[in-house]
């Protein structure tokens, strides 16, 4: 036995599809045709058969004429010309024309007497079975379509039994014609077999040619050409035009996911590499002659633990920024009444900060106020803006926090009148690492990852947020989240008791 089995390579869809319309159109032609053939047949048959059924009642009519029970001295005179001058009963119609017309037709006349005794008959012919008395069938006799029919003769005049009539016909045109029918089927079926067979196979490649050009172009895409290849649109419009906008939307987000990526190393990079050689310049002073010097290695120490937090702080906001992409499944069932940890915060900013003015205005104090928002997380955001608020004041100490809602949204506003922001900086408020004044933001402080983790979170939660603000007069950065019912609220807090968050 074999250590190991080599895979058999799947059917391509191309293929299946190919033999899946295979079978259909042969099935259906096929069907169609044995239906046609069926029914040709049948017609046919019908036509010859009432040919005979035609031929069978004028003897009949003309049997039925008799006058004395078939016998042998009776079928002789039946089977003699008649004497138009003759006064014998017998001759009631001349029955001997009939029978020279069948002959020479090729029909088989028989005649028997009252107990089924062959008295007469035009030339000898083997049947297997006969057809029931007055009933006319067809059979089929050595390949060949034979139609008989039986019929008894009564006397017109006395009812009484005079014997029996048999009319059997062959019929070679109809034989031939119906072989004729099963070649032209068995040509047919073949004809179409192979028809069906280009054509199942062409649509299959036609029909999934965008299939096999999606396919090779994700083939040709790579890290450097992912910005530049997209898929063209299909003329029509349907799956295949459906399938290419999800596939392009999903490069665009792959192409962003990448660049971001690569910005965001490069950033990181950009912001250890300082920290980095600052406490590498210190050690290596160290190491050569300042570990000799108190002042010397007391400085060094010092600046080190500074850059040190630092870096500690840099990689916190990293892993912060990383969660926060996936807080709509990990925190779906969390619900935070916002007005009271708006109020918390701050307060908390007061106590910290005594030379600000705070100032909180609540829209309908009395009217509570929940979000689907997990409450370290909303708490997260707003130190941030307001730390933000605080660290790029100017002469003016003050910030100003209002919380308002509507009827589908509660929306929280942090405003400063500090620094403020050109339009292209605005612009990139946002941005991982972006801050408005490189050499002053350092000397405030932070990383630059504050504003992205909030849009996040806030993004994460469904929930919106922008800043406006005026160069030279400060901020103004608002929040925006979906506001929950009384209801709403309830089933969360039911969802969350039944699914614990680990």
């Amino acid at each position: 036995m074999k250590a190991s089995r080599k895979k058999r390579q799947p059917l391509s869809l191309r293929i299946k599809w190919g033999i899946i319309l295979l079978i259909s159109f042969v099935t259906l032609s096929v069907a169609g045709s044995f239906y046609y053939h069926v029914k040709t047949n049948n017609n046919q048959t019908a036509i010859y058969q009432q040919i005979h059924d035609s031929k069978f009642s004028s003897a009949m009519n003309q049997l039925n004429n008799l006058s004395r029970p078939l016998n042998e001295e009776t079928i002789e005179k039946l089977t003699t010309p008649t004497d138009a001058s003759s006064e014998d009963p017998i001759y009631r119609q001349d029955f001997s024309s009939l029978l020279t017309h069948f002959e020479s037709g090729g029909s088989i006349v028989r005649l028997y007497d009252a107990n089924d005794l062959l008295l007469y008959e035009t030339r000898p012919y083997e049947i297997q079975e006969l057809p029931k008395d007055n009933q006319v069938a067809a059979y089929q006799v050595d390949d060949k379509i034979v139609f008989a029919g039986k019929g008894v003769i009564f006397s017109l005049d006395t009812f009484q039994n005079l014997g029996f009539f048999e009319l059997i016909d062959e019929s070679e045109e109809l034989t031939q014609m119906h072989d004729k029918q099963d070649r032209l089927l068995r040509v047919t079926v073949s004809g179409l077999l192979i028809v069906s067979a280009v054509v199942a196979f062409w649509m299959s490649h036609y029909f999934l040619r965008p299939l096999k050009y999606l396919n090779d172009s994700l083939d040709t895409i790579e890290e450097a050409s992912l910005s530049d290849i997209r898929m063209r649109q299909t003329r029509n419009e349907g799956e295949w035009s459906d399938l290419i906008v999800h596939v392009n939307g999903l490069l665009d987000k792959i192409d962003q996911y990448v660049t971001s990526q690569k910005a965001f190393v490069e950033d990181v990079s950009h912001e250890l590499r300082t920290p980095v050689a600052i406490v590498e310049g210190h050690l290596k002073m160290l190491s050569r002659w300042g570990k000799n010097d108190p002042e010397i290695l007391e400085e060094s120490i010092t600046a080190s633990l500074q850059e040190i937090t630092r870096m500690k702080g840099l990689v916190q906001e990293m892993l912060d920024l990383s969660r926060a992409e996936n807080v709509q499944e990990d925190y779906k069932y969390e619900v935070t009444n916002i007005q009271e940890l708006t109020e918390q915060v701050c307060d908390n900013f007061k106590l910290l900060y005594p030379d600000f003015y705070f100032s909180l205005d609540i829209d309908n104090r009395n009217q509570k106020k929940y979000a689907r928002i997990y409450r370290n997380h909303f708490e997260q955001i707003l130190i941030i803006l307001l730390d933000n608020a605080v660290k790029y004041s100017t002469d003016r100490l003050e910030v100003l926090i209002s919380l308002s809602q509507t009827f589908t949204h509660i929306q929280i506003a942090v405003q400063d009148f500090g620094e403020g922001m050109s339009e292209g900086d605005k612009d990139r408020a946002f941005d991982r690492f972006y801050r408005v004044d490189q050499a002053r933001s350092r000397q405030k402080g932070g990383t630059g990852l504050g504003l992205s983790i909030a849009r996040k979170l806030i993004e994460g939660y469904e929930g919106e947020i922008y800043v406006e603000s005026v160069l030279g007069h400060g901020s103004i950065f608002y929040i925006e989240l979906p506001i929950l019912t009384e209801e709403e609220v309830e089933e969360l807090e039911q969802k969350a008791l039944e699914n614990p968050r680990v």
